[in-house]
């Protein structure tokens, strides 16, 4: 059970539903409240679109692992689950009935909120995660991107799910309507640029870190076309981007809920959960000659994630005391 969770990075999986479920009831739900409306999108619907994400997901990490045995051998041998404990026919059995469980989930949801066109996110998706590990993933940045822009399409994918199922209530109010929907999608936008931009951040790191396996098997990595001190500027440079970006967030935040008053709860948070670590990070990058700095980087990238995740938290109480 043990290297069956680690086959499907059950970690990630549980970051991927903690998000969703934040997404819904800590950002979208409180807004609807003040618009005097309730979610819609009934639970086990809800409970049925996660579970399509998450087995997507973990299918995605089966896949992966797949195809890059020989590598993981040379970048991580001790990690090494598929030949050690699963067998090649089993891990693809395993990926053909979770991509199935999932495609029925999702095209039963996306039915029953009145949008077949929904459903072609999931097939595209599988997709994307297949040729990401048998091609993108060896093409310069394309796989980076391209899983990165996977990550930040989660929080986007509640909204999309939630929206239609009020819809109906504002056919008589358009221009209320859509109000409401930028007020959603700005914020699910906001965590999904924050998602893009970390995420991509660790990629990077992560192929620094793989960088002696990845050159051994000819995959053209940033770090092995352009070197590792050039990858790590571009590193620092996409974390100062992001620590800009949350400074501009955090401005233009301040203006437009709280009338001028200064949001200490959000300073701190900011500061202390997100920038300050931002920074650890590019100082451990910026100094790091060896793969236990790189791999601690990636942890503490991974955290930050979680702690921009948890913000939402914040969100819900501003929301619920204004």
């Amino acid at each position: 059970m043990k290297n069956l969770l680690r086959l499907i990075r059950f970690p990630n999986l549980i970051i991927i539903a903690t998000t969703m479920v934040l997404i819904r009831y800590a950002i979208i739900q409180p807004i609807f409240i003040q618009y005097s409306i309730g979610l819609e999108f009934p639970i086990l619907h809800f409970i049925f679109l996660v579970l399509a994400v998450v087995l997507i997901a973990a299918g995605g990490y089966m896949i992966n692992d797949y195809f890059d045995v020989k590598i993981d051998l040379v970048n991580k041998p001790d990690s090494v689950t598929i030949n050690n404990n699963f067998k090649n026919k089993f891990v693809l059995i395993a990926y053909i009935i979770l991509n199935t469980i999932a495609l029925s989930l999702a095209g039963y949801v996306s039915l029953q909120v009145g949008i077949i066109a929904l459903f072609f996110i999931f097939p595209v998706t599988i997709g994307i995660l297949w040729f990401y590990s048998t091609t993108y993933k060896q093409q310069f940045l394309v796989g980076n991107i391209l899983v990165s822009l996977l990550i930040a399409i989660v929080p986007i994918i509640v909204a999309l799910f939630e929206m239609p199922s009020i819809h109906t209530k504002y056919l008589d109010f358009p221009e209320a309507y859509s109000v409401l929907l930028k007020v959603i999608f700005t914020w699910c936008a906001v965590f999904a640029m924050f998602a893009f931009l970390v995420n991509l951040i660790r990629e990077l790191v992560k192929d620094t870190e793989d960088f002696e396996g990845d050159n051994v098997f000819g995959r053209n990595t940033l770090p092995i076309v352009c070197g590792i001190k050039k990858t790590k500027v571009v590193v620092n440079v996409l974390i100062l981007l992001t620590i800009t970006l949350l400074i501009y967030v955090f401005v233009t935040y301040l203006r437009i809920t709280n009338a001028g008053l200064f949001d200490w709860v959000t300073f701190a948070y900011f500061g202390l959960l997100l920038i300050i670590p931002l920074c650890i990070v590019a100082i451990l990058v910026f100094v790091a000659h060896d793969k236990a700095k790189f791999k601690f980087a990636s942890t503490l990238i991974k955290l930050i994630m979680i702690a921009g995740i948890m913000y939402s938290i914040v969100v819900k109480f501003k929301l619920s005391i204004n």
